[in-house]
Formats: structure tokens, C-alpha cells, sequence
């Protein structure tokens, strides 16, 4: 349910509104309709309107193409991000006056870098190519601007879950973030474009005012305007036109972009766990210094122990890390997203059971539909290592089973390693489980091991049990009754499964049993 406005800040929008647009409305008055036609064919304005739609098409074009890199390289910026945008606004604070004497200190005739344009055959300064110079520089703030914003609004998930599975960065440039921001660019060249078409202090005083040459839409009503104003407002008529349009192809893109339907139910087939083995299987395991080849390995410890960045650390050619936010291009269907990694795309969907999502867009996807199709496009490249956070998370149950036998069997072929809170992706995937504590390993042991003697307290707690630390009461031997001394109380038990020599009294312990049996069955007493 939509708020409603305060009745002041809605007179206060339609005064605003009929402030803009009263001044176009009053010159349209003044407009000579009946002689529009013969100003518009006259020798005179065909003549400005070829140098001002000409310079008007190429400056939109460089300023695009200077503008993109300038926004993307901003996006990267961790410190001088705020002084950079502010930079870019530089041309829109200069009088025009002032922006055209600065394009004459820097490349007029006797400009700093004359001596290398002259040496170039290259002159700006009363020539077409100034003028291009003039709009450029007046319209490249509202591209990066525009441009800047659209891409702080793009969902760095999709882009680094792209790199994350090997995808060039240029086919993650043209593939996904120029489609995601199409509607931005699109605005941006109108914006570059009305504006190119209504410059004028800048161009005249670094370009002149040489007729065919020189000058524009702009000068020419000036001119215009001290000899025969009727002329003057047909002209600007014309070029009112002419930005209208302009703006209202800009928004073309996002007017027809269609709203993403709801998620559906779709049929789902069962996994072909051979067939996807067989298609994702790659040429060599990649090994790893702390995780063994050929076995998985769950990765645990609380949060903000280091678990993502010591896996985001292990990324390398070979290695393909999928996070638990699947990250699909939005502007692509399922098919479309996973054939960025390979051209047998149908055919791994199809081994998945997902083939009725093929031509899903990846907006109409559930989160569970997101992360299978996820997990498809990290197996696709044949990854000899295998980076996965919490992937299972979204997907229900009995699929969440189909995959995990997947990737246990999909393991033998290459290092796996996967952070989880789950003890079902412990004991029915894993091999092994290393334990992450302060972004330190404290240990890496079989899953029956770490069940039986958890390292940490938190491996303890999800095992189901609680550890404590402490020392023995007295001596204590395999299947006798025993008592540990904690800093929390004292734990009283039977012994089970000493791994070295009987617990002599006074000796550090460590208590581990049941989190529903305190105090009364002590699982395993341990030097």
C-alpha cells in the first residue's frame, strides 16, 4: 500500500512541474507553425542541422565509449572514490566560457599539447572536430554519472560468482554487466545526446561560429534571434523536437523490459548422477597443501572464524569457488547462464533433471532452482578443486540428498572442499572435517574422528554434543566411572575410548558427551 504525500509536497511538485515546463510552453506560443515547414527545408537550416546532428552523434559515441571505462574503473576505487565523482562533475560547475577557454589552454593552436598535435595532423580549435571536443567534455559527466549509478546498483554476486567459475572478464563485461546495465547506457546516450544538442558557450567559444563548419542548432538561433526572431523560435522549436525524441528513445529499453513473472512449480527429473559424473569429470584433480585430493572436505567453524576467505584464497586456474548466493545473470535464461562456461549446456541441464528450465529466465527462478542451476555451472568447466559455501542451503530435502551423493561421488576426481553448518553435508558427503577457528586450522580429521574427540567447542556443539576441558579427579580407566573437573562443575561418567594410556589423576582431560545426557554418561575422557 502506497503512502501518501504530504498536500504541501504535492503542490509543491505540480508548481515544480509547471516551472519547468511553463518557459516551453510560452516559447511554443511564439513559434511561426504555418512557416515551421519552409524554416525547417531552408539551405540555412539543413546546413545546422547536419553539423549539429553530426557532432551531436559522434560526441554521444565518444563520450559512451570514454565514459563506460571511467564508471567501471570507478567501481573498483577503495579509496578516491568520492573525489573521483566529484571530479567528473567538474565540467558541469565551469561556465561555459571558462570550459572552452580550458579546451584552448589544452589542445587550441597554442595549447600544452599543440606540438603534439601538430605532429599528428590533428586541429581542434575553429575546426569540426572542436566542436565534437566542446560536446564531449560538456556531456561526459552525465554518462560516467549515469553509467556510475546503474552499476552500483548491479548485484556484485552475479559478477564475482561469474569470475568465481572461470569466466573471462570480458565475456563477463559483454556477456552480463553491459546487458544488466543496457537500460543505463541507453539513458546515458540520450542524456549525452539532448545535451550535445543544446551546447553552446563552450562550442562558440572554442569552435567559433564558421557557417557549415562550426556552427550548431544553437548558434544559429543566437544569430537568429537579433535578425528575425520568428526564424529564431521555428529553429528552436525544432530543436526542442529533436531532444524529445532523443530522451524518449533513451528510455525505449526500460519501458519495454518486462516485469519478471512469478517463480512456478516446474517438473523436475531425477539426477543422472553417472551421466553428470562422466560430463563434468576433469583432466587432472588440482591438489591443495591443506585439503586432500580425491576426498571432500567439510570446512566448519563459527561465524567469522575465516572459512570464505581461506576458500576464496584457494581460487586459481583450475579451482571454481560457488557460494551460497548463486549469482545467475538476471538478463539470461538458465540455458543462457550455464552456456557462458560450456557448449554442452543442455546436456548437463538435461543429466540434472533440470531440463524444463532450460529456457527459464533466471529471474523466474526460486532460490532452489537458482542454486541447482548454480551448482550445474560450477561443475561445467570440469574444476580439478571445488570451492563450495553452504550450496545445498536453498534446495529442499530429498533434492539436497540427490546432490550430495553427486558430489561425493564427483569427489574422487578432484579436491572438494565445502563450508556447511549441516551436519547431513558432514557425515553424508564428507570425508574429512578441518576446523576453522580465528582463521587458524586446528585440526583436519575423518568425520568419525572429529565426532568422536570434537576439536572445538562449536565442532562439539554441531555433533551434538559439548566438550569441555579440564582435569581428571582421579585415575580412570576404559569403561570405569570417572569425574573431570571443568571450570563449569564437574562431569561425572563412564569412560569410553581412551586413544592412548589410561588417564592418570590430576591429568588434563577433555570431557565430551551428549548435549541431552549432562553429567551423566561421559563419552570420551582424552589426554
Amino acid at each position: 500500500m502506497r503512502q501518501k504525500l504530504s498536500p504541501v509536497v504535492v503542490v509543491l511538485a505540480w508548481l515544480t512541474l509547471a516551472l519547468i515546463l511553463a518557459p516551453v510552453l510560452a516559447l511554443g506560443l511564439r513559434v511561426p507553425w504555418g512557416d515551421l515547414g519552409t524554416i525547417a527545408t531552408s539551405a540555412e537550416t539543413r546546413q545546422l542541422l547536419e553539423v549539429t546532428l553530426a557532432s551531436a552523434v559522434i560526441a554521444t559515441l565518444v563520450a559512451l565509449g570514454l565514459g563506460l571505462p571511467l564508471a567501471l574503473w570507478m567501481q573498483r576505487l577503495r579509496r578516491g572514490a568520492f573525489l573521483a565523482r566529484g571530479l567528473v562533475l567538474l565540467p558541469l560547475a565551469l561556465p561555459p566560457v571558462v570550459a572552452g577557454l580550458a579546451l584552448s589552454a589544452f589542445i587550441g593552436r597554442r595549447g600544452v599539447a599543440a606540438p603534439l598535435l601538430d605532429l599528428l595532423g590533428w586541429q581542434f580549435a575553429f575546426a569540426f572536430p572542436g566542436v565534437v571536443a566542446s560536446h564531449v567534455y560538456i556531456a561526459l559527466p552525465f554518462v560516467v554519472i549515469t553509467l556510475d549509478a546503474a552499476l552500483r546498483q548491479l548485484d556484485r554476486n552475479i559478477t564475482e560468482s561469474a569470475a568465481a567459475v572461470g569466466i573471462p572478464r570480458g565475456k563477463i563485461l559483454w556477456r552480463i554487466t553491459l546487458p544488466a546495465i543496457a537500460p543505463a547506457l541507453a539513458t546515458a546516450a540520450g542524456l549525452a545526446f539532448a545535451r550535445s544538442l543544446g551546447e553552446f558557450g563552450t562550442t562558440l567559444t572554442f569552435a567559433g561560429s564558421m557557417p557549415g563548419v562550426t556552427r550548431t542548432m544553437p548558434l544559429g538561433i543566437y544569430l537568429a534571434r537579433e535578425v528575425e526572431q520568428s526564424v529564431a523560435y521555428g529553429l528552436a522549436a525544432i530543436l526542442i523536437f529533436l531532444a524529445v525524441v532523443a530522451l524518449a528513445l533513451s528510455t525505449l529499453p526500460q519501458l519495454l523490459r518486462k516485469k519478471p513473472a512469478e517463480p512456478k512449480p516446474r517438473a523436475q527429473a531425477p539426477v543422472d548422477q553417472a551421466r553428470l559424473t562422466a560430463l563434468t569429470k576433469p583432466d587432472q584433480p588440482k591438489a591443495s597443501a591443506q585439503f586432500p585430493t580425491g576426498k571432500t572436505t567439510a570446512l566448519i567453524g563459527p561465524n567469522g572464524a575465516g572459512k570464505t576467505t581461506l576458500v576464496r584464497s584457494l581460487v586459481a586456474p583450475g579451482a571454481v569457488l560457488l557460494t551460497q548466493h548463486p549469482g545467475l545473470p538476471h538478463t539470461t535464461t538458465a540455458l543462457g547462464a550455464v552456456a557462458m562456461v560450456t557448449d554442452k549446456a543442455a546436456e548437463l541441464l538435461d543429466a540434472a533433471g533440470l531440463s524444463e528450465l532450460a529456457q527459464v529466465p533466471v529471474t523466474e527462478l526460486s532460490t532452489g532452482q537458482a542454486a541447482q542451476v548454480a551448482l550445474v555451472r560450477a561443475l561445467a568447466p570440469r574444476p580439478g578443486m571445488l570451492l563450495l559455501d553452504e550450496p545445498l542451503s536453498a534446495i529442499d530435502a530429498p533434492t539436497s540428498a540427490q546432490w550430495r551423493s553427486l558430489l561425493r561421488a564427483a569427489s574422487q576426481d578432484r579436491t572438494t572442499v565445502i563450508i556447511t553448518h549441516d551436519t547431513a553435508d558432514i557425515f553424508d558427503l564428507a570425508d574429512s572435517v578441518a576446523v576453522l577457528e580465528r582463521g587458524e586450522l586446528r585440526g583436519l580429521k575423518t568425520v568419525a574422528d572429529e565426532a568422536a574427540l570434537p576439536t572445538t567447542e562449536f565442532s562439539a556443539h554441531l555433533m551434538g554434543k559439548a566438550r569441555r576441558e579440564g582435569t581428571a579427579v582421579g585415575a580412570a580407566r576404559e569403561g570405569a566411572p570417572a569425574e573431570v573437573r571443568t571450570p563449569s562443575g564437574t562431569i561425572h561418567g563412564t569412560i569410553h575410548g581412551i586413544a592412548a594410556t589410561d588417564l592418570e589423576a590430576g591429568s588434563a582431560a577433555i570431557a565430551v558427551y551428549p548435549l541431552d545426557a549432562p553429567d551423566q554418561v561421559l563419552s570420551l575422557i582424552h589426554i
